[in-house]
């Protein structure tokens, strides 16, 4: 009787204890349901993005890590260890930020594309070619917060270029219209000066030439002396004060040289056509 009573003890400690302690080790925890379940939303987000033609490399990358990070808590979990999965939900929640942040920067950028088409029909917008590149740019390499602001920034830029094509265009027509009333009202006085200044202009055309041969040549002598004292500075700091090698010495003087032998050669076919035109007018008045 005493024997039954014992066995009779082990039998109800047995279904008391052990079998719902063994079956609670087969339940999975509020924490990794929780995990299961966003990465279920992760997996949805993603195949999202894949049928809007949305670049996931960044995010496939995360999701990877996820799934790896859930699978070794799950397997500790089984084992009775004790498993943490804040960093699969860290992981799961960013990419469900960068998911809604990719899909509300390819609205935007949808928009932002008509709205541009559009805006090029009517304004020059070659101006902001480097911004428009530079907004495609941020989205292709899933830069999607940044294509936010660039899209912004596109559309300020936008108003700017219009507003200033408006104010010069009005400024062109008033221009325009101004200029021409003026030469309506103006234009046998203009005709005069014109052909008052041609006529001067064939009168002292040969001085003004020479004028010009001789400022030419001026510019040329100048030239020469400033190389010249460049050359006797250069040959203080070898010779003297010994700031500068033997090797960089002789680079800039044959520079320096060449520099002289090309002014010697302008100022020598200068000299040689001004020669030739005193010699041709003095026989026109021979």
């Amino acid at each position: 009787m005493k024997n039954k009573l014992v066995m009779l003890s082990m039998i109800v400690f047995f279904f008391l204890f052990l079998i719902p302690g063994s079956l609670a080790l087969n339940v999975p925890s509020n924490e990794s349901v929780q995990a299961k379940e966003l990465l279920n939303q992760v997996q949805k987000d993603i195949s999202e993005m894949i049928s809007k033609n949305i670049s996931i490399l960044r995010v496939n990358e995360t999701y990877q890590e996820a799934i790896q990070l859930y699978s070794a808590q799950m397997a500790l979990e089984e084992k009775g260890g004790r498993a943490d999965y804040r960093l699969v939900i860290e992981y799961a929640s960013k990419i469900s930020l960068v998911e809604k942040t990719a899909l509300e920067a390819d609205d935007e950028l949808r928009i932002f594309m008509k709205n541009y088409a559009n805006a090029e029909k009517q304004a020059n917008l070659s101006a902001m070619n480097e911004d428009y590149n530079q907004i495609i740019l941020s989205f292709s390499e899933e830069r999607f917060e940044d294509t936010l602001t660039l899209i912004k920034k596109g559309y300020d830029r936008i108003s700017e270029i219009q507003s200033s094509q408006t104010a010069v265009n009005a400024v062109y027509s008033a221009t325009s219209k101004t200029i021409k009333n003026f030469f309506i009202e103006n234009g046998l006085k203009i005709a005069i000066i014109i052909l008052v200044v041609f006529v001067l202009l064939l009168v002292f055309r040969s001085t003004l030439i020479k004028l010009r041969m001789r400022i030419k040549l001026n510019n040329l002598i100048m030239q020469k002396k400033a190389i010249n004292g460049l050359i006797k500075e250069m040959q203080g700091s070898y010779f003297k004060a010994k700031k500068i090698s033997e090797t960089e010495y002789r680079i800039k003087l044959k520079n320096y040289e060449e520099f002289i032998r090309d002014i010697d050669r302008q100022v020598m076919v200068l000299k040689e056509e001004m020669f030739k035109r005193d010699k041709r007018r003095g026989s026109d008045k021979g």
